[in-house]
Order: structure tokens, then sequence, then C-alpha cells
């Protein structure tokens, strides 16, 4: 048998999630509609000698892992607007200088500032629901400073006595009344996933960044709809002398839009994961599954398989992708937890502090039975400086308050692989644990459902390209995943190839021993 018809043999069937936006794609078509930055001196000094070929013919020459590719590369796509703004606010100046003079102009002027501010939130990466809430916020600031100087005055008619005595009471009582009013509705609606809205502020992955990658990525589907895999078929004997053949399925996706689908703790461009089916003396051992950058580890006999259409188990493992993460699972999952993601320490703290906010709002409350839950809350979990301290904490209307990371592994939307007798594999519905904008978001699958198989043997000339399949950013989670062969590339050091692919029996023996470790 060959090493094409081994891997067809035991080709996974992905389950997506129903509101997922990205699929495993062509590297090649991410490739073309990326452009290739330097991330060092020794980057720079490559990518002036190799601009003589398209990028997807030079990327594989480079030497240095000092690079990173940006697939939403168009910083003047507003230019348009903004030549719009200029011609029209000169229009305007000259208008108002016309018809009123220094007055019209000041007019002018400030119609064409606030203009300006209107492109530039469209224009800009930050959310625009921020904007609302950092507008009430700055009303409410205005309201308070505001009674500063009507208190200062004395008024004719008016003692001082019932000036502060009962009027500043009063108008402090309504002034809190009102300021928690707004700031539960904006809590509740406006930016009710508060550590994704800081995050999106530090990211340079943010979430305009991920509309616009899936628009260009629903555009690359137009041109090419077949879901793909990188094949790649490993032969190693271990120290008892059994031989391993290694079944490996390579996956690249355009973006990890996490934080956006599930509010999860990342977002980053590009997404490489792996499944590999491990055969021992030839038969089935196990199936080993990429999961935020460590694993898991399943025996063959535990895997779910997919039946044929006479409803007979094949050899195609069934696997549940994560929305947005793209992480593995054996079976349909859905997890809630801060801890998802153990480097993620940032981001945890800003679960936290998110929670600590809610709890707080929830003991200043209009509501009774708001003060009675927090007060309940307090009680129970007695320790507020726990980094699970809010996990359970819901609120009157018994919603969770604290909008948790979450994979959902649900298996309800699109299925890529064996076609067969589908119902018995298992299912959850994403819809039961997302709200609705996000569950019925609009999405773009592939019209085709079977694999289309690219072998790694020999070598496509992008597989030696040591970068970053996404854009560099400060903050580490955020950056984009080097590629299949490569580790993550570190300052002064030599990039090497990852332990899965160059070492599997190590990592199949890592994983075996956090397994055990568990159980």
């Amino acid at each position: 048998m060959t090493d094409e018809e081994l891997l067809e043999q035991y080709e996974p069937v992905l389950r997506f999630a129903h509101s997922e936006r990205f699929f495993p794609m062509d590297a090649t078509r991410y490739l073309e509609r990326c452009v290739l930055f330097p991330s060092g001196p020794q980057g720079v000094l490559e990518l002036v000698t190799h601009l003589d070929k398209p990028l997807t013919e030079r990327i594989g020459k480079l030497k240095s892992g000092q690079f990173f590719l940006r697939y939403v590369n168009d910083p003047l796509a507003d230019a348009d607007a903004w030549v719009w703004w200029g011609a029209l606010s000169l229009i305007g100046l000259a208008a108002g200088w016309l018809f009123d003079g220094l007055t019209g102009v000041g007019i002018a002027f400030g119609l064409a500032a606030l203009a300006a501010v209107v492109v530039f939130l469209s224009a800009s990466p930050i959310r625009l629901r921020f904007v609302p809430a950092a507008l009430a916020a700055l009303i409410f600031i205005v309201l308070e400073i505001l009674p500063v100087w009507f208190f200062l005055k004395t008024y004719d008619g008016l003692s001082i006595a019932v000036e502060y005595a009962v009027l500043l009471p009063v108008y402090l009582l309504a002034l809190f009344y009102l300021s928690v009013r707004t700031m539960k509705f904006i809590f509740d609606h406006i930016i009710p996933e508060a550590p994704g809205v800081v995050m999106d502020m530090l990211s340079l992955a943010t979430e305009k960044i991920a509309r616009e990658a899936y628009q260009q990525y629903a555009r690359a589907l137009a041109e090419d709809s077949s879901p793909v895999y990188y094949g790649r078929v490993v032969r190693e004997t271990d120290a008892e002398g059994r031989r391993w053949t290694i079944l490996q399925y390579h996956y690249f996706y355009a973006f990890n839009d996490w934080r956006l689908a599930a509010n999860g703790i990342n977002h980053h461009e590009g997404d490489w994961e792996l499944i590999a089916v491990y055969l021992r003396d030839e038969t089935p051992y196990a199936m080993l599954l990429s999961q935020h950058g460590v694993g898991a580890l399943e025996l063959w006999e535990d895997v779910r398989r997919a039946a044929d259409k006479k409803g007979q188990a094949t050899m195609h493992p069934v696997v549940y992708v994560a929305l947005g993460s793209h992480a593995n699972y054996s079976r349909p999952e859905v997890i809630r937890s801060p801890a998802l993601y153990k480097p993620g320490l940032l981001q945890r703290l800003l679960y936290w502090l998110d929670g600590l906010i809610h709890y707080i709002f929830l003991l200043i409350n209009p509501s009774q039975k708001a003060r009675q839950i927090a007060l309940k809350e307090l009680a129970h979990s007695g320790n507020v400086l726990a980094g699970d301290a809010f996990i359970h904490l819901r609120d009157e209307a018994d919603h969770y308050v604290v909008s948790l990371p979450m994979e959902i592994a649900t298996g309800d939307g699109l299925r890529v692989g064996c076609q067969g007798d589908n119902p018995r594999e298992g299912v959850l519905k994403s819809s039961s644990y997302l709200k609705r904008d996000k569950s019925d978001r609009p999405v773009t699958r592939p019209s085709v459902r079977e694999w289309r198989r690219v072998m790694l043997d020999p070598e496509p000339e992008w597989v030696q390209y040591k970068g970053l399949w996404g854009v560099k950013s400060p903050l580490g989670d955020e950056s984009g995943p080097p590629g299949p062969k490569w580790d993550r590339p570190l300052e002064h050091q030599p990039t090497r190839p990852r332990k899965r692919w160059a070492r599997p029996l190590e990592w199949l023996a890592e994983l075996e021993a956090l397994k055990n470790h568990k159980a």
C-alpha cells in the first residue's frame, strides 16, 4: 500500500461547530494574499536580496526565522473616505466663511472634526461598541463635575441649608442611581465581554481584523472551495524494535477568531493544527490531537470512527474541532474556564477583573435579589482573590455574569471527510452555549465535503519557511504560529524542528505520560 493510500484509509472526519467561519484551506492560497515583513536585522537583509519572485516561490528560500506574514494588509482601505472628508471639509470651511465669517468657519470646523472622528472609528481596529461605553462614562464624569460650580455659588431666595442639606444629597442619590443603571446596561448589552475589549485594545489581531480576514477567506473560497489537508508518513523503530508508522494530517486555517467566536483567550492570523494516527507493527495504536500547543492522546480502541453508508465502522476517526480556536477533540466537548490556556496569565487576570467588576455591580445593584446573590457568593467562595472565584456567579435571571472563554467543540456544523452514516457520531447544540449573535452569525462554508490531499513528500518549498504564519504581536499569544515543521523562532537561537515533526515518538511518549498522570 502506498503512503497516499495509507493516509486515505485513516483519513479523519472533521466536525465543526455551526458558526465556524474558517476551514482547512490550501496554504498557497493564503500566501498569495499575504505580505511578508522582516522581524529582525537578518530578516531585513534577506528580504532585500529576495525581491525578484512572488512570495509563494521565494518564501522557502529564506534561511532566517526573522519574518512574519500579514494576511489582512490594506492600511489604506479607507483612503477614499479620507479624500472625500478632506474635500468636503474644505468646501464647508469656504462656505462657512462666505455665509457667516469666523462663526461659520468655527461651525464648519466642528462638523469636520466630528466627521473625522466617525471616519477614524470606521477604520479603527478597536471595537466600535467600546465607543458608546466610553461616551457614557465621559457624560457621567461631566455630570459629577458639573455641580461643583453650582454648589459653590449662592442664590437669592435659596438658603445654604437647603442647598447643601436637601439639593446636594438628592442630586448625588439620583446621580448614583442613574450611574448604576447605566453601567449595568453597558455591561449587559454594550460590552458584555470586557476582557475581549481590553485584549482588542492591546492586540494586533482585533475583532475588526478578524471580520476582514473572514471576508478575505470567503473570497478565497469562491476561487477554491476544497477543504485541504497536508499528508505526511513517518516510519520509525523504537528501542524495543517495534515498527511505527505515523500518519500525519496537517491542517491550515487562515485565522483563529476564538475571542470573537466564543469569547476565547486569543486571536491570531494563521493556524496550523495536526491529527496523527500511530500504527504499531501495522496495527492502529493511538490518535494524537493538537490542542493549544500541547496535545491530547486517545487510544485507538476509544476512538470514535465514522460509519459507511451501510452502517459499518470504517477506519476514519471522527474529530471535533473547537469553534474559533481549532483545537481538536475526540468527542463533543464544551468547556467553560479561565484556565483553558495556561500561558495566558494576562488574559486570566482580565477575566478575574471582569468577574470582580460584575460582582461589585451586583453588590450595589438596585435589585435586592441581585445584592442577595452577591452576598451569598461572598459567603460561599470566601476568597475573592482566587482565579476561579467568580466562575459560578449568576445574576437574578440565572445567567452567568462572567463571560469566560469557551471551547465549543460541538460538531453541529460542517462535516468534512468520509460521508456515511452520520447520526450515530454524536453532536451537541452550540446555540445552547452561545448568545444568538454568535451562534447565528453569517458563515461561508466550502461547498465540497471531501478532502483534497496534498502530500508533503517531497516537501513544498514553503515548508522550509521558519518565520510566523501571521502578524508578530507584542502579546505572544496573539502572534501567528510557526509552520508545521518548525518551532517558534526565538531571539539569538537557531530555529529547531517541532518535536511532533522530527521526533514523533517523543511526542507520543510525552502525551502518554500526561494521560497516565491525569488517570
